[in-house]
């Protein structure tokens, strides 16, 4: 076990993300108040989720400190508790019950992980071939699951196009559109007399092809929709935008029937060289099934092929802030694809249990893009996987060395 000043440096070190990420203040509108559902919002699952990891090491902290589990999930439901109340008195934060009971659940899972440590830690060399492979089966069903929720949804329900719409919680875009097809059916502002055909040729087979020209307005702060398609429901089908240097493509996807948040299409730097009354001429296609995927986007006669979501977009799932530079998000999709296979290395023991990741690896980053509608894996991202791997195993070797565990 920790001495006693790491495990009070450890406990500090899981308390300051907390913290940062519940406490700080979001200009641009009041708080709510509280708020009594337990999963609120159009994001709820992905919030559910990012509470309950935020609070999971710091009851794995707790649990070196306390001598009981139910201590550890006390603490921190007393501690959601205390930031909850003063979010309602702290700009653009909400207060939840939801939030109490995710943010103490992940306390309690962080604690109880921590209490069977010796299971983990030092496992027998069966038990480690089974926690070896699921993990790498767990690493591989993420990948699949991302290509799932990612998969276009276009509910039945009547739809409306939107021409450079003000939206409460987007930019307003300052260009104009001038005519607007979908594969051939024109869209103009108001409601699509044949709600049915447009939903039949977004979701074709075969394919489709939106084209939209305008005229461009002057550069955006934030993401601003050039034009739209939402649905009676209020519910955004298609959004086409600029945002800063970028343009954006955003189609409704199961992750948000399921309440996840959702990665978009980026076209980076397409809008850099535009200015405001240059001519706005934007072709977006997609392929038929075996490239559902691939989003073909032409502006002002230039091509950008093979565009889409690879299984590295997974983090964007639960928490995708459109402000992140390009190089971060590669960087956080090639973490994310090293973080999922780490713990498969780390409890690798045997060729078959090397074999096995392996398999597990092909099986996720291969066969996710072939049949969902992810684009095929970057080079990065196998790489990533595949080093991930290496780092989990070098972490137990470091820990045997210095710890003395066998195993």
């Amino acid at each position: 076990m920790p001495l006693a000043p790491t495990r009070t440096r450890l406990l500090a070190a899981t308390l300051l993300p907390i913290l940062v990420a519940t406490l700080w203040p979001f200009s641009g509108r009041e708080p709510e108040g509280y708020i009594s559902c337990v999963a609120c919002g159009e994001h709820a699952t992905s919030d559910v989720l990012l509470n309950i990891l935020l609070f999971a090491p710091l009851g794995a902290a707790l649990a070196l400190e306390l001598t009981s589990v139910a201590r550890c999930a006390l603490s921190a439901a007393l501690l959601s508790a205390a930031i909850e109340l003063a979010q309602l008195y702290i700009p653009g934060r909400d207060s939840s019950l939801g939030d109490v009971l995710s943010n103490t659940l992940g306390g309690t899972l962080g604690a109880l992980v921590t209490r069977a440590a010796v299971l983990w830690l030092s496992p027998s060399p069966v038990r480690a071939a089974f926690l070896s492979r699921t993990a790498a089966l767990a690493a591989a069903a993420v990948c699949w699951a991302t290509g799932m929720l990612l998969t276009p949804t276009f509910p039945d329900a009547r739809y409306y196009g939107q021409w450079t719409p003000s939206l409460a919680h987007l930019e307003r875009y300052r260009g104009r559109v001038l005519d607007a097809t979908l594969s051939g059916l024109r869209i103009t502002p108001g409601p699509i007399p044949d709600s049915r055909l447009a939903r039949e040729r977004l979701a074709a087979a075969q394919g489709f092809s939106l084209h939209v020209r305008g005229v461009a307005g002057p550069r955006t702060s934030a993401l601003a929709p050039l034009f739209a398609i939402y649905d009676d429901q209020e519910r955004e089908i298609v959004l086409l935008g600029p945002d800063r240097d970028d343009l954006v493509l955003r189609f409704r996807a199961l992750a948000s029937d399921l309440r996840f948040d959702q990665p978009d299409i980026r076209l980076v730097s397409a809008m850099r060289h535009v200015a405001a009354g240059d001519t706005l001429d934007i072709t977006v296609s997609r392929g038929g099934a075996r490239q559902e995927g691939d989003y073909r986007i032409t502006l002002n006669g230039r091509v950008t092929a093979s565009l889409g979501c690879a299984v590295g977009c997974g983090w964007g799932l639960l928490l995708y802030p459109e402000v992140f530079p390009a190089w971060l998000r590669v960087l956080l999709g090639a973490g994310w694809m090293g973080g999922l296979f780490a713990p498969a290395g780390f409890w690798m023991r045997t060729r078959g249990d090397v074999l096995f990741a392996a398999a597990a690896l092909a099986t996720g980053l291969a066969g996710a893009p072939v049949f969902t509608p992810l684009v095929a894996t970057p080079v990065l991202q196998w790489l990533a996987a595949a080093l991930g791997i290496l780092t989990g195993f070098a972490i137990r070797i470091a820990l045997v060395r210095r710890a003395g565990i066998t195993g």
